[in-house]
């Protein structure tokens, strides 16, 4: 399966752990989406990204062939959320060179609206890095910082 990561799974250290047989497969970002925080994290103890729709907004990603134990995996979240929390929606993503793409992703059931903390955005920001997303993206998950 072709899956959409954003946020926190953006970070090879825990994609590593949650889809531990992916494979990369491009970069790619979510039109007319943005990131809101509808999920609180005890374990982070800080809000967790979803995307949501917003018409001219876009959220930078990654896609990643991932096998159905993988899935399992990820949609565990390591006992982190509660079964149900995310659900899993087809989306069309857009390629580097605009490329349309249509892949899953997970997608938060809204509790709220929650504040996000620091290092939870740290860890975003490692996986923003590491996988070299575009300036954009990183300019995005700053924007969010508590000021």
């Amino acid at each position: 399966m072709r899956f959409f990561i954003y946020a926190d799974n953006l970070n090879p250290k825990q994609l590593k752990r949650r889809a531990p047989e992916h494979r990369f497969l491009f970069k790619a970002y979510l039109p007319d989406h943005t990131i809101h925080f509808p999920r609180w994290s005890s374990q982070w103890r800080s809000g967790l990204a979803s995307v949501t729709p917003s018409p001219g907004e876009r959220v930078w990603g990654i896609v990643v062939e991932i096998t159905d134990e993988d899935l399992k995996i990820l949609d565990e979240f390591e006992g982190e959320v509660p079964q149900g929390a995310y659900k899993h929606v087809e989306v069309t993503v857009l390629t580097e060179d605009e490329r349309k793409e249509l892949v899953t992703t997970h997608v938060a059931n809204p509790v709220g609206k929650f504040k996000v903390k620091e290092h939870y955005l740290d860890w975003i920001i490692k996986g923003v890095k590491h996988w070299d997303l575009p300036q954009e993206c990183l300019d995005m998950w700053e924007l969010f910082r508590p000021r």
